[in-house]
């Protein structure tokens, strides 16, 4: 092998080596979440009708379903360009149904189901999150986040009487998008965090609020484990969106267990 040969390898080598440095340096940390959330249903919504209520006319269960969520911390070297943010990817599961008997009128869609009338509801309300973030201040011991995102809601409902076998069904697909604000205090073995998205465009508002705090356990201070317990507490009022009008509210508790990775 020539000199030439040997300065072209040493060149390439040296150039993969640095390159690989600085891709992996391109991602700071992963973070993988998710666990139980108890989801209680109140309020009302109101298709081409009547508002229906969700508890007292639809009868819709209270129920335990899961969530899950990746965060996407940068690495030193996108530290560098302050305008490239950060990414979190969420999922919420919402999804109910319910039997009872009428306690009123109501029109959805342009049916009508009559008082004492027995009927069966399904609402499905499953959420989607992309929320790009930045955390200009982060000491250790506290840190605070702010940015923007969007909110993708896979929406459905169905009533179908049971009496005469009449029923009505929605669907839509309902793009929100959001301002978003955390903060944290994170201790050797304890933290806790309150985060919170919401906007208000014209009419139509939401906001989506949780609090959580629980323990935590590092390994070489690569690998990180925490058990966290909390609530979350969701509002969404919409004015005519896709013909469709709510004051509808989904709350409850919830526990989580996060893996962090960083590199």
């Amino acid at each position: 092998m020539g000199k030439m040969d040997k300065k072209k390898l040493l060149l390439l080598g040296a150039f993969l080596t640095l390159s690989q440095s600085y891709a992996v340096d391109l991602i700071g940390s992963v973070t993988v979440e998710g666990g139980p959330q108890i989801n209680r249903y109140r309020g009302w919504i109101q298709y081409k009708g009547t508002r229906v209520d969700l508890k007292n006319d639809l009868h819709l269960k209270d129920k335990t379903q899961y969530f899950a969520a990746v965060d996407i911390k940068k690495g030193a070297t996108l530290a560098l360009i302050p305008i490239i943010p950060n990414l979190k990817i969420a999922y919420l599961e919402s999804e109910t149904d319910g039997t009872g008997v009428l306690n009123a009128n109501i029109t959805i869609g342009g049916i009508s189901f009559p008082v004492r009338d027995r009927v069966y509801s399904k609402v499905r309300f499953n959420q989607y999150d992309i929320t790009l973030y930045y955390t200009p201040i982060d000491v250790g011991l506290a840190s605070l986040s702010w940015g923007f995102g969007a909110k993708v809601i896979d929406f459905y409902e169905k009533v179908k009487s049971l009496t005469t076998g009449k029923s009505e069904d929605k669907s839509a697909t309902i793009p929100v998008p959001y301002l978003y604000l955390k903060l944290g205090v994170d201790l050797p073995f304890v933290h806790a965090s309150a985060e919170g998205k919401g906007l208000k465009v014209g009419g139509s508002y939401f906001y989506d609020w949780a609090a959580k705090a629980g323990i935590g356990y590092s390994f070489m201070h690569v690998v990180r484990i925490s058990l966290d317990g909390g609530y979350r507490y969701q509002r969404y009022r919409l004015d005519d969106v896709s013909d469709i009008s709510s004051d509808a509210r989904l709350k409850g508790a919830f526990g989580e267990l996060s893996l962090t990775v960083a590199f």
